[in-house]
Parts: structure tokens; C-alpha cells; sequence
């Protein structure tokens, strides 16, 4: 539980982006779709000064509790404040999922533990402790789901187990690098002017946006909402013009929102963009356009393996480093 290939995939990731930046002096970074926040994390760790936007609840109070929080952990008596000792036949918040992703008791406990952060002083005062509550939950979920995607099953850690497993590795996550982190839930193009950090990190979203979000994010962002369905497809306005994280069936659409959004972050010196194979528009179309606004000072290629059942699959990344003269 404690590392997946897929973690470690991703760490490697981080490094490699960092690497690339070697011979680049900066001290900021902005990261506009956070995602994880693995990335903005890592840079957080190197001390850099690490500024990160989300428009997805879930992703923008993953990023206060790692990037944001230089200091604020769980104490055993938070622990007692998020488990609460509420009658679990008295919550139904999430009485749809049960059967289905959760068992009955682990639906009871969403439904309490929620209940019991939102009614708590301390997290309502604290972002960064409410952060760290809320991602404590979300791990304790995706602990769930990695067992009952297969089919509903006890798991080797009971319930509260599992959530103080979590809270405790949280804990040993927080780093502090003596720099004003923030993490901004709002949408990134209202945002990327007023962040002009010395890199821009932009791993956007594919074509199809927050449409096939996977199950896990999709629930944990219903968890964090307090609904059982959401329309993540629509979390982007379709009136505000072409904007990233809308579903594009057109990639000239795709490439007018990046366009747009590249733009906006002219007061970054340094752009660093993540192309992958899973993004929908062709590498060519995307470096053409950097190109367009920006000369291209580097390029550079990396295949992450990804374990899957007897087979090791390879998805290939490429980062294009533009940087205004």
C-alpha cells in the first residue's frame, strides 16, 4: 500500500522534469492544473517557491495539505475529531454507493467522517489541517476501491486502521522549505496572470477534459462535494470560450484554449509543457504553436513503464521547454 510502480513512476517523472530545469536559474514555480500535486510537491521539496491551481475540490485540498502546509499535522486527538463516535446507523449521505464501491460500513464511516470534519472548529480554521483531514479520507478510499474494484471484500487494515495508517503517512509528507506556498481553488486562466512565477509547469488536460476522470478521483471529489453523482464533464463552463479541462472533439478547439492560456502566463520567463500520448493532439501541433509564442530551448523524451498484469506497458512523455528572451 505504501508505494505502487505507478507512484514510483511518477516520482521518477518529477525528477526528470527537475533535471531538465538544471541549467535554468528560478525560484518559482506554477503549477496551473495541479492534478496529485506530485510535481508541485517535489519542486515544493527542492525549495522552490511553488504556487498550484485546481479547479477539482479533491485535487486543490490535496495540494494545500502537501505544497501549501509547511508545517500542520494530525495529532492523535485530531484523529478522535475525524472518527468521531457517532451512531453509524444515523449517517446515509452516500447510502448509494453502498453495495456498489463501499460496503455498508465503509458508506456509514464517508458519511461520519465527513460529517465530523466539517462540524469540528479546528479544521474549519486551519485549511492546511482540513487539507490534511480530507486527503487522509481520500487515501483511506482509494485503499477501499483497490479491493472492491474486484469485489466488495474485507481488507487486511479495518476501516480505522486504514485512515490512521494514512494519517500517519501524511504526516511524514509534510516538509517545510520556508517559502509562502499557496494553493488556489479556482480555475486556472483567472489565475494565471496574477502568478508570475519564473516556470510555468503545464500539464494540461487531455482533449476529453474531466470527462473520463477515473473512479477514484470522480469519488473522491463526490466525497468532498457531499453528492453521490457529479457531471465532471461540465465542471468547466462551455460558455467562457474554448478553455483547458472542457471535452474538445475538435483539436483546433483544443489547441485555440492552450494558445489562450499559454498567453496568459507571459509573465512566466520559463514555460515548461508536458505532452503526452494520452493527451489526443498530435506532439507536432502543440510544439508548433509553443513555437509560435515562445522559441524552443529544449526538448526532451522519456518512456515511464507501467506495470499491468504480466505486462509492462510504456507511455511516452515529452517535455518542451520554451523560454522568452
Amino acid at each position: 500500500m505504501m508505494n505502487t510502480a505507478l507512484d514510483s513512476s511518477r516520482k521518477t517523472l518529477s525528477a526528470w522534469i527537475w533535471e531538465e530545469l538544471a541549467d535554468i536559474e528560478f525560484g518559482s514555480v506554477y503549477v496551473p492544473f495541479g492534478g496529485n500535486s506530485r510535481v508541485a510537491q517535489w519542486f515544493k521539496r527542492k525549495g522552490y517557491q511553488t504556487f498550484v491551481t485546481e479547479i477539482l475540490q479533491n485535487h486543490y485540498w490535496k495540494a494545500v495539505a502537501l505544497v501549501q502546509n509547511n508545517d500542520a499535522i494530525l495529532t492523535p486527538n485530531h484523529f478522535k475529531m475525524m472518527t468521531g463516535s457517532g451512531a453509524l446507523d444515523n449517517t446515509s449521505d452516500f447510502d448509494l454507493w453502498q453495495d456498489h464501491y463501499f460496503t455498508k460500513e465503509e458508506t456509514q464511516l464517508l458519511s461520519q467522517w465527513w460529517n465530523n470534519i466539517e462540524s469540528s472548529a479546528d479544521f474549519q480554521n486551519s485549511p492546511e489541517l482540513k487539507g490534511m483531514a480530507y486527503t487522509a479520507v481520500y487515501m483511506t478510499m482509494h485503499y477501499w476501491l483497490g479491493f472492491n474494484q474486484r469485489a466488495l471484500q474485507p481488507k487486511p487494515m479495518n476501516s480505522n486502521d486504514a485512515l490512521l495508517h494514512y494519517v500517519q503517512q501524511l504526516n511524514n509528507w509534510v516538509s517545510n522549505n520556508d517559502k509562502p506556498n499557496m494553493a488556489y481553488f479556482s480555475d486556472a486562466y483567472d489565475m494565471a496572470a496574477q502568478l508570475p512565477a519564473h516556470v510555468t509547469y503545464l500539464n494540461p488536460p487531455a482533449m476529453s477534459g474531466f470527462r473520463d476522470t477515473n473512479l477514484k478521483t470522480e469519488l473522491t471529489e463526490c466525497w468532498t462535494r457531499r453528492v453521490t453523482q457529479i457531471n465532471l464533464g461540465g465542471v468547466v463552463s462551455q460558455d467562457q470560450g474554448p478553455r483547458l479541462g472542457q471535452n474538445f472533439e475538435d483539436p483546433n478547439s483544443y489547441l485555440q484554449a492552450l494558445g489562450n492560456f499559454i498567453d496568459l502566463c507571459e509573465g512566466s520567463r520559463t514555460l515548461v509543457f508536458h505532452h503526452s500520448e494520452n493527451l489526443g493532439v498530435e506532439l507536432g501541433a502543440v510544439e508548433s504553436l509553443i513555437e509560435q509564442k515562445r522559441p524552443v530551448w529544449k526538448r526532451s523524451v522519456m518512456e515511464i513503464p507501467y506495470p499491468y498484469a504480466e505486462e509492462t506497458l510504456k507511455d511516452k512523455e515529452t517535455l518542451i521547454i520554451a523560454v522568452s528572451e
